[in-house]
Protein backbone atom coordinates (compact mmCIF):
# COMPACT_ATOMS: atom_id res chain seq x y z
CA UNK A 1 0.00 0.00 0.00
CA UNK A 2 1.69 3.23 -0.96
CA UNK A 3 2.14 6.10 1.78
CA UNK A 4 1.41 9.29 2.16
CA UNK A 5 5.62 9.93 2.01
CA UNK A 6 5.47 7.91 -1.28
CA UNK A 7 2.20 9.35 -2.81
CA UNK A 8 1.89 11.72 -5.64
CA UNK A 9 1.34 15.20 -4.58
CA UNK A 10 1.28 19.14 -4.90
CA UNK A 11 1.53 21.84 -2.24
CA UNK A 12 1.10 25.31 -1.95
CA UNK A 13 3.69 27.13 -0.35
CA UNK A 14 2.25 31.05 0.83
CA UNK A 15 3.99 33.31 2.87
CA UNK A 16 1.76 36.22 3.97
CA UNK A 17 2.93 39.02 5.34
CA UNK A 18 6.29 37.72 5.91
CA UNK A 19 4.98 34.42 7.99
CA UNK A 20 4.95 31.10 6.20
CA UNK A 21 1.17 29.93 7.10
CA UNK A 22 1.87 27.31 4.61
CA UNK A 23 0.66 24.69 7.41
CA UNK A 24 -1.96 26.80 8.56
CA UNK A 25 -3.82 26.67 5.32
CA UNK A 26 -3.06 23.29 4.46
CA UNK A 27 -6.37 21.55 5.76
CA UNK A 28 -8.68 24.77 5.00
CA UNK A 29 -7.78 25.11 1.41
CA UNK A 30 -10.08 24.21 -0.96
CA UNK A 31 -8.77 25.69 -4.58
CA UNK A 32 -5.44 27.44 -5.50
CA UNK A 33 -5.23 29.20 -8.86
CA UNK A 34 -2.16 31.11 -10.61
CA UNK A 35 -2.81 33.10 -14.03
CA UNK A 36 0.37 33.47 -15.91
CA UNK A 37 -1.73 35.93 -17.59
CA UNK A 38 -1.25 36.87 -21.05
CA UNK A 39 0.36 40.30 -22.31
CA UNK A 40 -1.82 43.28 -21.59
CA UNK A 41 -3.09 41.20 -18.39
CA UNK A 42 -1.49 40.85 -15.10
CA UNK A 43 -0.50 37.85 -13.31
CA UNK A 44 -2.71 36.74 -10.53
CA UNK A 45 -3.42 34.31 -7.62
CA UNK A 46 -6.73 33.52 -6.39
CA UNK A 47 -6.70 30.74 -2.72
CA UNK A 48 -9.99 29.90 -1.82
CA UNK A 49 -10.24 28.53 2.46
CA UNK A 50 -13.37 27.18 4.39
CA UNK A 51 -13.58 28.74 7.44
CA UNK A 52 -15.74 26.94 9.36
CA UNK A 53 -13.94 28.43 12.80
CA UNK A 54 -13.93 32.07 11.57
CA UNK A 55 -10.20 32.89 11.38
CA UNK A 56 -10.48 34.46 8.50
CA UNK A 57 -13.28 37.10 9.33
CA UNK A 58 -11.31 37.74 12.76
CA UNK A 59 -7.66 37.42 13.36
CA UNK A 60 -6.54 36.71 9.73
CA UNK A 61 -8.76 39.28 8.08
CA UNK A 62 -7.39 40.26 4.93
CA UNK A 63 -6.74 43.51 4.07
CA UNK A 64 -6.02 45.34 0.78
CA UNK A 65 -2.32 45.94 -0.23
CA UNK A 66 -1.51 42.77 2.38
CA UNK A 67 1.38 40.78 0.64
CA UNK A 68 1.68 37.40 -0.70
CA UNK A 69 4.69 35.51 -1.47
CA UNK A 70 3.31 31.58 -3.08
CA UNK A 71 5.22 28.78 -4.66
CA UNK A 72 3.76 25.02 -5.85
CA UNK A 73 5.68 22.30 -4.66
CA UNK A 74 5.42 18.90 -5.88
CA UNK A 75 6.55 16.06 -4.53
CA UNK A 76 7.08 12.49 -6.60
CA UNK A 77 5.47 14.27 -9.51
CA UNK A 78 7.42 12.94 -12.41
CA UNK A 79 9.23 10.52 -10.59
CA UNK A 80 9.66 8.52 -7.34
CA UNK A 81 11.80 11.10 -4.57
CA UNK A 82 11.45 13.96 -6.91
CA UNK A 83 11.07 17.29 -5.16
CA UNK A 84 10.49 20.35 -7.66
CA UNK A 85 9.36 23.96 -6.86
CA UNK A 86 7.44 26.25 -8.90
CA UNK A 87 8.32 30.21 -7.65
CA UNK A 88 5.53 32.14 -8.36
CA UNK A 89 6.60 35.74 -6.96
CA UNK A 90 5.00 38.32 -5.11
CA UNK A 91 1.61 39.71 -5.04
CA UNK A 92 -0.76 42.17 -3.28
CA UNK A 93 -4.09 41.20 -2.07
CA UNK A 94 -6.46 43.26 -4.52
CA UNK A 95 -10.26 42.03 -3.75
CA UNK A 96 -11.67 39.60 -0.90
CA UNK A 97 -14.70 37.57 -1.64
CA UNK A 98 -17.00 35.93 1.43
CA UNK A 99 -19.58 33.60 0.84
CA UNK A 100 -21.61 30.96 3.07
CA UNK A 101 -22.88 28.76 4.64
CA UNK A 102 -20.45 26.98 4.76
CA UNK A 103 -18.50 30.03 5.50
CA UNK A 104 -15.54 30.22 2.66
CA UNK A 105 -13.53 33.09 1.60
CA UNK A 106 -11.17 34.06 -1.72
CA UNK A 107 -8.64 36.08 -1.54
CA UNK A 108 -7.22 37.36 -4.76
CA UNK A 109 -3.96 38.92 -5.49
CA UNK A 110 -2.24 40.65 -8.29
CA UNK A 111 1.47 41.26 -9.38
CA UNK A 112 0.87 44.85 -9.37
CA UNK A 113 -1.56 46.65 -6.83
CA UNK A 114 -4.05 48.78 -7.78
CA UNK A 115 -2.28 51.69 -5.39
CA UNK A 116 0.60 51.70 -7.93
CA UNK A 117 0.48 54.80 -9.58
CA UNK A 118 1.28 53.63 -13.13
CA UNK A 119 -2.15 51.22 -13.10
CA UNK A 120 -4.16 53.65 -11.73
CA UNK A 121 -2.79 57.29 -11.87
CA UNK A 122 -4.06 59.03 -15.23
CA UNK A 123 -1.24 61.97 -16.63
CA UNK A 124 -0.68 63.69 -19.60
CA UNK A 125 3.10 64.09 -21.01
CA UNK A 126 4.99 64.04 -23.70
CA UNK A 127 8.30 62.82 -25.32
CA UNK A 128 10.62 64.22 -27.84
CA UNK A 129 12.99 62.32 -30.02
CA UNK A 130 12.83 59.29 -27.74
CA UNK A 131 12.46 55.78 -28.58
CA UNK A 132 10.51 52.80 -27.03
CA UNK A 133 12.97 51.27 -23.99
CA UNK A 134 13.79 54.87 -22.84
CA UNK A 135 10.05 55.60 -22.66
CA UNK A 136 9.33 51.96 -20.75
CA UNK A 137 12.34 52.83 -18.46
CA UNK A 138 10.90 55.67 -17.26
CA UNK A 139 7.56 53.60 -16.51
CA UNK A 140 9.05 51.02 -14.49
CA UNK A 141 11.55 53.45 -12.61
CA UNK A 142 8.64 55.92 -11.77
CA UNK A 143 7.11 52.19 -10.51
CA UNK A 144 10.27 51.00 -8.79
CA UNK A 145 10.10 48.29 -11.26
CA UNK A 146 13.16 46.42 -13.25
CA UNK A 147 12.77 46.90 -16.82
CA UNK A 148 13.49 43.83 -18.89
CA UNK A 149 13.34 44.25 -22.35
CA UNK A 150 13.80 41.39 -25.15
CA UNK A 151 13.47 42.69 -28.28
CA UNK A 152 15.32 43.70 -31.39
CA UNK A 153 13.68 45.99 -32.35
CA UNK A 154 13.79 49.61 -30.50
CA UNK A 155 11.34 51.78 -32.01
CA UNK A 156 12.52 55.26 -32.05
CA UNK A 157 9.61 57.82 -32.29
CA UNK A 158 9.76 62.37 -33.49
CA UNK A 159 7.29 62.83 -30.42
CA UNK A 160 4.64 60.99 -28.28
CA UNK A 161 1.71 61.81 -26.44
CA UNK A 162 0.35 60.51 -23.77
CA UNK A 163 -3.20 62.00 -22.98
CA UNK A 164 -5.06 61.09 -19.89
CA UNK A 165 -3.63 57.57 -19.58
CA UNK A 166 -2.29 56.05 -16.69
CA UNK A 167 1.56 54.92 -17.99
CA UNK A 168 0.63 51.32 -17.90
CA UNK A 169 -2.04 51.53 -20.34
CA UNK A 170 -0.05 54.08 -22.65
CA UNK A 171 2.81 51.54 -22.61
CA UNK A 172 0.90 48.96 -23.58
CA UNK A 173 -0.52 50.78 -26.25
CA UNK A 174 2.64 51.77 -27.44
CA UNK A 175 4.31 48.65 -27.61
CA UNK A 176 1.12 46.61 -28.76
CA UNK A 177 1.23 48.99 -31.57
CA UNK A 178 4.85 47.67 -32.47
CA UNK A 179 3.95 44.61 -32.12
CA UNK A 180 5.93 43.78 -28.94
CA UNK A 181 4.31 42.30 -25.90
CA UNK A 182 4.55 43.11 -22.53
CA UNK A 183 4.06 41.84 -18.80
CA UNK A 184 4.44 43.07 -15.56
CA UNK A 185 5.62 40.44 -13.50
CA UNK A 186 8.11 39.14 -10.88
CA UNK A 187 8.22 42.78 -10.02
CA UNK A 188 9.27 43.43 -13.35
CA UNK A 189 7.90 45.22 -16.31
CA UNK A 190 8.92 43.02 -19.29
CA UNK A 191 8.76 43.81 -23.01
CA UNK A 192 9.06 40.88 -25.66
CA UNK A 193 8.74 40.49 -29.27
CA UNK A 194 6.46 37.24 -29.87
CA UNK A 195 8.02 36.76 -33.03
CA UNK A 196 11.49 35.83 -31.38
CA UNK A 197 10.12 34.14 -28.83
CA UNK A 198 8.61 31.61 -31.08
CA UNK A 199 11.64 30.75 -32.95
CA UNK A 200 13.15 29.22 -29.50
CA UNK A 201 13.39 26.26 -28.81
CA UNK A 202 9.94 24.36 -27.26
CA UNK A 203 10.12 23.16 -23.99
CA UNK A 204 7.82 20.18 -24.54
CA UNK A 205 5.93 17.83 -26.88
CA UNK A 206 2.17 17.61 -26.00
CA UNK A 207 1.05 13.82 -27.69
CA UNK A 208 -2.32 13.22 -27.93
CA UNK A 209 -3.58 9.47 -25.97
CA UNK A 210 -0.83 10.68 -23.59
CA UNK A 211 -1.74 10.38 -19.65
CA UNK A 212 -0.79 13.97 -19.07
CA UNK A 213 -3.19 15.38 -21.06
CA UNK A 214 -7.06 15.67 -20.03
CA UNK A 215 -8.64 17.88 -22.63
CA UNK A 216 -8.51 19.95 -25.46
CA UNK A 217 -9.45 22.26 -28.28
CA UNK A 218 -8.74 23.61 -31.73
CA UNK A 219 -9.72 26.07 -33.62
CA UNK A 220 -8.94 27.56 -37.25
CA UNK A 221 -9.79 30.37 -38.76
CA UNK A 222 -9.31 31.06 -42.31
CA UNK A 223 -10.22 34.52 -42.57
CA UNK A 224 -7.47 35.64 -39.98
CA UNK A 225 -4.62 34.13 -42.05
CA UNK A 226 -6.09 35.28 -45.79
CA UNK A 227 -3.53 37.69 -46.92
CA UNK A 228 -0.45 36.58 -48.30
CA UNK A 229 1.31 40.23 -47.79
CA UNK A 230 0.65 43.93 -46.40
CA UNK A 231 1.28 47.46 -48.23
CA UNK A 232 1.77 50.15 -46.16
CA UNK A 233 1.41 53.86 -47.81
CA UNK A 234 1.98 57.34 -46.50
CA UNK A 235 2.25 60.72 -48.04
CA UNK A 236 3.62 63.05 -46.02
CA UNK A 237 2.73 66.90 -45.76
CA UNK A 238 4.07 69.48 -48.05
CA UNK A 239 3.96 67.44 -51.02
CA UNK A 240 6.86 65.24 -50.41
CA UNK A 241 7.27 61.97 -52.12
CA UNK A 242 4.97 59.30 -51.27
CA UNK A 243 6.57 56.40 -48.98
CA UNK A 244 5.31 52.77 -50.26
CA UNK A 245 6.98 49.21 -48.52
CA UNK A 246 4.94 45.72 -49.29
CA UNK A 247 5.98 43.24 -46.88
CA UNK A 248 6.23 39.37 -48.34
CA UNK A 249 6.66 36.00 -45.99
CA UNK A 250 8.76 33.78 -47.36
CA UNK A 251 6.78 30.86 -48.23
CA UNK A 252 3.30 32.86 -49.05
CA UNK A 253 1.12 31.81 -51.87
CA UNK A 254 1.63 33.24 -55.47
CA UNK A 255 -1.98 35.10 -55.11
CA UNK A 256 -4.64 36.00 -52.65
CA UNK A 257 -5.11 39.36 -51.16
CA UNK A 258 -2.92 42.10 -49.75
CA UNK A 259 -3.87 43.55 -46.43
CA UNK A 260 -3.53 47.19 -47.24
CA UNK A 261 -2.69 50.21 -44.14
CA UNK A 262 -2.16 53.71 -44.45
CA UNK A 263 -0.06 55.37 -41.57
CA UNK A 264 1.97 57.53 -40.38
CA UNK A 265 5.81 56.65 -41.57
CA UNK A 266 9.10 58.23 -41.61
CA UNK A 267 10.72 56.10 -44.16
CA UNK A 268 11.07 53.59 -46.17
CA UNK A 269 12.74 51.28 -43.46
CA UNK A 270 9.95 52.35 -41.27
CA UNK A 271 6.88 51.17 -43.74
CA UNK A 272 8.73 47.97 -44.16
CA UNK A 273 8.88 47.27 -40.56
CA UNK A 274 5.11 48.61 -39.99
CA UNK A 275 3.99 46.25 -42.76
CA UNK A 276 5.84 43.32 -41.31
CA UNK A 277 4.36 44.09 -37.96
CA UNK A 278 0.76 44.54 -39.38
CA UNK A 279 0.09 41.98 -41.00
CA UNK A 280 1.78 39.27 -38.09
CA UNK A 281 -1.34 41.41 -36.40
CA UNK A 282 -3.92 39.99 -38.47
CA UNK A 283 -2.20 36.73 -39.68
CA UNK A 284 -1.43 34.59 -35.88
CA UNK A 285 -5.07 34.24 -34.62
CA UNK A 286 -5.31 31.99 -37.36
CA UNK A 287 -4.78 29.09 -35.37
CA UNK A 288 -5.49 29.06 -31.63
CA UNK A 289 -6.21 25.73 -29.39
CA UNK A 290 -6.51 25.14 -24.93
CA UNK A 291 -4.95 21.96 -23.32
CA UNK A 292 -5.19 20.73 -20.28
CA UNK A 293 -2.99 19.10 -18.64
CA UNK A 294 -1.62 17.22 -15.37
CA UNK A 295 -0.14 19.80 -13.32
CA UNK A 296 3.56 20.80 -15.53
CA UNK A 297 5.98 23.76 -13.89
CA UNK A 298 7.65 23.77 -17.34
CA UNK A 299 4.30 25.95 -18.70
CA UNK A 300 4.08 29.39 -18.51
CA UNK A 301 3.90 32.39 -21.12
CA UNK A 302 5.95 33.04 -23.61
CA UNK A 303 7.31 29.59 -24.30
CA UNK A 304 6.61 26.93 -26.76
CA UNK A 305 5.53 24.18 -27.15
CA UNK A 306 4.91 21.22 -29.91
CA UNK A 307 1.41 19.48 -30.60
CA UNK A 308 1.79 15.84 -31.77
CA UNK A 309 -0.91 13.57 -32.96
CA UNK A 310 -3.91 15.78 -33.67
CA UNK A 311 -3.28 16.06 -37.36
CA UNK A 312 -4.21 19.11 -38.63
CA UNK A 313 -3.47 20.86 -36.02
CA UNK A 314 0.00 19.53 -35.16
CA UNK A 315 2.71 22.34 -35.04
CA UNK A 316 4.45 24.66 -33.23
CA UNK A 317 2.31 26.73 -30.71
CA UNK A 318 3.62 30.03 -28.02
CA UNK A 319 1.38 29.74 -25.02
CA UNK A 320 -0.32 32.96 -24.22
CA UNK A 321 -1.35 31.70 -21.11
CA UNK A 322 -1.06 29.20 -18.62
CA UNK A 323 -3.10 28.75 -15.11
CA UNK A 324 -1.86 26.52 -12.78
CA UNK A 325 -4.21 25.12 -10.09
CA UNK A 326 -4.10 22.98 -7.16
CA UNK A 327 -8.20 21.94 -5.96
CA UNK A 328 -9.63 19.08 -5.78
CA UNK A 329 -8.91 17.63 -9.21
CA UNK A 330 -4.95 17.98 -7.75
CA UNK A 331 -2.76 20.12 -9.30
CA UNK A 332 -3.92 21.07 -13.26
CA UNK A 333 -2.32 23.17 -15.67
CA UNK A 334 -4.53 24.88 -18.46
CA UNK A 335 -3.14 26.40 -21.26
CA UNK A 336 -4.24 29.09 -24.01
CA UNK A 337 -2.30 28.76 -27.21
CA UNK A 338 -1.13 29.86 -30.54
CA UNK A 339 -0.02 28.83 -33.26
CA UNK A 340 3.32 30.05 -34.14
CA UNK A 341 3.60 31.77 -37.99
CA UNK A 342 6.95 30.81 -38.55
CA UNK A 343 7.86 34.48 -40.13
Amino acid sequence: MESMQDARRAVLELRYNGKDVTVDIAKSLTDFQYNDAASGSLDDLTVSLEDRDRNWQGPWAPVEGDQLVASIRTVNWGKPGEIKKLPLGTFEVDSIDFNGPPDTISIKAVSLPITSEIRMQRSSRSWEKTNLKTVAAQVAKRAKLKLIYEAQDNPSYERLEQSEMSDLAFLLNTATQEGIAIKVSGGSVVLFDEREYEQKAAVATIVRGEANVTGYSFALNTAYAAFRACTVTYTPPQGKEPLKATYTPEGAPKSGPVLKINEQVDSQADALRLARKRLRERNKEGGRGTLSLMGDMRMATGLTINIKGWQRFDGKYIIESARHSIGSNGYTTNLEIRKVLGW
